[in-house]
């Protein structure tokens, strides 16, 4: 019989069959994880942008695209990271995935809205850098979400993209977000772009319009980033 598990957070239910199945799956995803970057030829690019931040004591916010998380789980070793990941089953193998490489989840409902927002305004306290898909949980593809701008907007975070490209991956074209991972023995760059800076206040100031034209902003980053990370390798 699952375990039940408590709720995550005010006013969500934790899925009953959250329990031992997700922390049998989490761990086998993490070996797996860590067999395919044993085989990788890795190059890392700009990763003194985010440590120039951490020096600094400024907190980040590192966005990337859904499709593109599974390779990043190993890019922030060692440093003190929350994740933002679903409050589902499969989120929680993320975050026991999260857990294995020393990061602290927070799982979220799908379409939490203002509570879910409020959440993550709090667990962002300590961390030196967070992590989210800007695209996810549910899509649609490349388009960012209000939330993480807001976030940025709100408590001061720099706003680090990251993505990467690999030479020979697997694309699962049949998922919302095109899930990108690269093929055992791959060369693969990751690609931290320059910090963004978003502006103090910008939903209270500007509205949802000022906040949807710096999506729009991020978005061209990342896809211009992806282009980079291509032609890096």
């Amino acid at each position: 019989m699952a375990e039940r598990v408590e709720s995550t957070g005010p006013g969500e239910t934790a899925p009953e069959w959250r329990g031992w199945r997700v922390r049998i799956l989490g761990r086998l995803w993490a070996l797996i994880f860590r067999l395919q970057l044993a085989t990788w030829r890795q190059e890392v690019h700009g990763l003194e942008h985010l440590d120039g931040l951490i020096a600094r004591g400024v907190p980040a916010l590192g966005a990337f695209w859904h499709g593109k998380y599974t390779p990043l789980f190993a890019l922030l070793r060692g440093r003190r990271a929350v994740v933002f990941t679903s409050l589902s089953f499969r989120g929680g193998v993320i975050a026991e995935v999260c857990r294995h490489f020393g990061y602290r989840p927070v799982q979220l409902p799908d379409r939490g809205g203002e509570e879910s927002f409020d959440r993550m305004l709090r667990e962002v306290a300590g961390a030196e850098v967070c992590g989210i898909a800007v695209d996810g949980p549910l899509g649609p593809y490349h388009r960012v979400k209000r939330g993480p701008v807001r976030l940025a907007s709100e408590l001061g975070l720099r706003v680090v993209p990251i993505t990467f490209a690999a030479a020979r991956s697997r694309i699962a074209l049949e998922r919302w977000d095109r899930m990108e991972i690269p093929r055992l023995f791959s060369r693969v760059v990751f690609l931290l772009g320059e910090p963004i800076e978003v502006p103090a206040q910008l939903a209270a100031e500007g509205g949802d319009g000022a906040v949807d034209a710096w999506s729009d902003r991020l978005r061209d980053v990342l896809e211009d980033l992806d282009l980079r990370a291509a032609e890096l390798v």
